[in-house]
């Protein structure tokens, strides 16, 4: 059995409570840079959370037997990483005090990664918007 890290597996098991939350990326497919799929389904390939893994740690496209799992896992990762940006906007622009958004990251038990990036972000909206 593979040995995940332990932030990898708090973010595999967030994404997958999130998938009905976070299901909009603006996505149908998802292809690398190269244009190759990264959903490739092979009845004796490795399993999605492993195809996750490897695109998500060393953006290796491993064949898998649970292309409905990575597909889920890639969908909630990116719809995960356009709210990040949304939330970011709306802290910049004063649409969601500080307290609103800790309380949505409540609700949503977000990591601290998802709260850092939105608040990190924000400085990039203030530029813009000030």
């Amino acid at each position: 059995m593979k040995k995940y890290t332990a932030n990898f597996e708090r973010d595999f098991k967030w994404y997958l409570s999130m998938r009905s939350i976070f299901n909009f990326d603006g996505s149908k497919d998802y292809y690398n840079k190269l244009g190759l799929p990264l959903i490739q389904y092979n009845k004796k390939g490795v399993s999605g959370k492993e195809a996750f893994f490897q695109w998500d740690s060393n953006g290796v496209i491993k064949p898998t037997k649970h292309p409905n799992l990575l597909h889920t896992l890639l969908k909630v990762k990116g719809s995960a990483n356009l709210h990040i940006k949304m939330y970011a906007e709306d802290r910049a622009c004063c649409n969601m005090n500080a307290i609103e958004f800790r309380a949505l990251c409540i609700e949503f038990k977000a990591p601290n990664w998802f709260r850092e990036a939105v608040e990190t972000q924000k400085m990039k909206y203030w530029e813009v918007t000030f």
